[in-house]
C-alpha cells in the first residue's frame, strides 16, 4: 500500500515571494517527483505557468503543476482531494506543494486533514500535512506596522496567515536595516511564540526545509492559535478586495508606462504579469509591483520573434501559443494581474490604456519605436 503524501503549504500575504521560494525549493530539489498545486487570484494563475516553465526548464519532467480552479471553498477542496487521490495511486511522486494565494490564508486548507477531532477529513485519506508555511515580505511587514490605518481590515487578515503557521519565512530582509530585522523577528515571535522563523532574502531557504515533519501537536497548535478574536475586519473579502486581468494585445509606450509604474496607486496592492514594450519588440518583459516596491526586467523572447524550429513541439504547449497569438505581432501582449479595492481597479485599468501607443505612433514602422523615449534600464537579455 502506498504511503500518505506528505503536503505542505505555502501561504502569505500578496508578494510576500511564495513563488520565489516554490522556484527555489523546485530549482535545488534532488529527490522524487513533485506535485504543486498553485492557487491564485485573477483570471491568469501566473504563478502555476511559472513554475510549470521552470519544471521544463529544469528537465524535470515528471514533475506536475496544476492551477487550483476559482470557485467557492467546497469546490476547490473536492478538486484538491480528488488530485491528492490521483497522485497517491500513481505512487510516483515524493511531496505535495500547494501554494495558497495571498488573499487566502493556509489555515482553510490545513483544516481539510482533520487535525483536530471536530475538523473535516477530506484529505487524510491520501495525505498528511507536514507543514504550514506562511512567507511574510519584510518590507511590507515593517512598513506597514508603522502605518495607523493598517492596524486593521488586511494588517489584521496577514496577522492571522502568521499566527496559523507552523514555519515563518521571513523573506526579502535585504530591503530592512539590521535594526528593522530583529523588529520584525520580536514581532513574530509575539504573533506566533511556536513557530519557527528562518530570514532570508529571494525566497532562498535551505532545501531540506519543505523535507521536514512537524508534529500533529505542532500542526494542531497552528490550527487552534488565535492571539485576538477573528472579526469581519480581518476578512480580505470585507475589505473589498478583488482582482481583474488586463490584457491588451497593443505595445506601451515605455515612458508612459514608466511612470504609472513608478507613481503612488492608493489601493493598488499587487501587480503581476508580462509586459510588452514598444522600444522592446523581442523581449517579454516581467514586472512585479507591491504596495512599497516595484520591479521589472527581462522574462524571455516571444515566441513571434524566434523561428518556429525553436518552438516547442508538445500539443498542449502550442495551444498555448496559439490562444494569445494575435496578428499581426503573434503572441506579444500586456497581460497583467491586478489586485486591490474593488472601487479603484476600473480606474486603474483606464490609467493602463492611455500607457498604450496612441493610434498615430502604432502605424509608424517598428524601426521607428525603438526611437521612443525608454527610461527603463537595460533588461539582461540581449535585444538584437
Amino acid at each position: 500500500m502506498n504511503r500518505l503524501l506528505p503536503v505542505t503549504l505555502v501561504g502569505g500575504f500578496l508578494g510576500a515571494g511564495k513563488t520565489s521560494l516554490l522556484h527555489h525549493v523546485i530549482s535545488h530539489h534532488r529527490g522524487g517527483n513533485l506535485a504543486v498545486l498553485v492557487e491564485n487570484p485573477g483570471a491568469l494563475n501566473l504563478d502555476a505557468k511559472a513554475l510549470r516553465g521552470l519544471c521544463g526548464v529544469m528537465r524535470r519532467l515528471s514533475d506536475t503543476v496544476l492551477e487550483i480552479p476559482a470557485g467557492p471553498e467546497t469546490t476547490q477542496v473536492e478538486w484538491i482531494a480528488s488530485q491528492l487521490q490521483d497522485f497517491f495511486r500513481a505512487g510516483r511522486f515524493e511531496r505535495v506543494l500547494i501554494e495558497v494565494g495571498g488573499t487566502s490564508n493556509p489555515a482553510w486548507l490545513a483544516r481539510h486533514f482533520g487535525l483536530l477531532p471536530e475538523q473535516p477529513k477530506e484529505f487524510a485519506s491520501w495525505a498528511e500535512l507536514h507543514q504550514i508555511i506562511c512567507v511574510v515580505d519584510a518590507l511590507e511587514f515593517i512598513r506597514a506596522s508603522k502605518v495607523p490605518a493598517s492596524k486593521t481590515g488586511l494588517w489584521n487578515f496577514q496577522n492571522e496567515q502568521i499566527e496559523r503557521a507552523s514555519l515563518i519565512v521571513l523573506n526579502k530582509c535585504d530591503l530592512i536595516s539590521e535594526k528593522e530585522r530583529e523588529t520584525c523577528t520580536k514581532s513574530l515571535h509575539q504573533l506566533n511564540p511556536d513557530a519557527r522563523i528562518i530570514e532570508t532574502s529571494y525566497g532562498e531557504i535551505p532545501t531540506e526545509i519543505c523535507s521536514q515533519t512537524d508534529t500533529p501537536q505542532e500542526l494542531g497548535l497552528a490550527m487552534k492559535r488565535r492571539l485576538r478574536p477573528q472579526t469581519e475586519a480581518a476578512s480580505p473579502e470585507t475589505s473589498s478586495l478583488s482582482s481583474t486581468l488586463y490584457r491588451a494585445h497593443w505595445p506601451f509606450h515605455p515612458e508612459r508606462f514608466w511612470n504609472w509604474f513608478n507613481a503612488d496607486h492608493p489601493g493598488l496592492l499587487r501587480v503581476k504579469g508580462l509586459i510588452w514594450l514598444a522600444t522592446r519588440h523581442l523581449l517579454v518583459g516581467g514586472v512585479s509591483r507591491t504596495r512599497w516596491q516595484n520591479a521589472c526586467g527581462g522574462a524571455g523572447i516571444w515566441w513571434a520573434a524566434l523561428p518556429r524550429e525553436e518552438w516547442p513541439q508538445e500539443p498542449e504547449a502550442l495551444q498555448r501559443i496559439q490562444a494569445t497569438w494575435r496578428e499581426p505581432y503573434g503572441d506579444r501582449r500586456q497581460e497583467l494581474v491586478l489586485i486591490g479595492e474593488a472601487t479603484q481597479l476600473s480606474s486603474i485599468t483606464r490609467q493602463l490604456e492611455t500607457c498604450l501607443l496612441n493610434a498615430e505612433e502604432y502605424a509608424r514602422p517598428v524601426e521607428k519605436w525603438k526611437t521612443l523615449t525608454d527610461p527603463f534600464p537595460a533588461w539582461d537579455l540581449g535585444e538584437d
